[in-house]
């Protein structure tokens, strides 16, 4: 994956597929693996988490960041916050990651800088 244009936006060396499998999503989402339906938007909110995450964080995964279990997991966590609440259930829009996902995505940042 990658993004170009806005620099606010963070580039993605690796591709998506490599840091977290669309298996792993499923698995973590306890969705059956065969079930296909949701493949696409699985997917997208892959890529949505692996960009928030690296938002969060302030640096870039491959190139500031090694990727490794805790991101991974946190990531993991977003994908399924974001899959399970789908919906706007209130009328305020949510702009901060869960506090679980905070915890292991904040160890990363640079204090004084983010």
């Amino acid at each position: 994956m990658s993004i170009t244009g806005n620099k606010n936006l963070i580039n993605i060396t690796a591709n998506d597929d490599e840091l977290i499998t669309l298996a792993e999503v499923k698995m973590h989402c306890r969705i059956d693996e065969d079930f296909d339906f949701e493949d696409s938007e699985l997917t997208l909110l892959r890529s949505a988490a692996l960009i928030a995450c690296q938002r969060h964080i302030g640096k870039k995964i491959g190139v500031d960041l090694e990727w490794d279990n805790a991101l991974k997991v946190g990531c993991l966590m977003y994908i399924s916050h974001l899959y399970r609440d789908r919906s706007m259930v209130t009328p305020f829009e949510q702009t901060t990651v869960p506090l679980t996902v905070d915890s292991l995505w904040s160890v990363y940042r640079d204090p004084g800088v983010h």
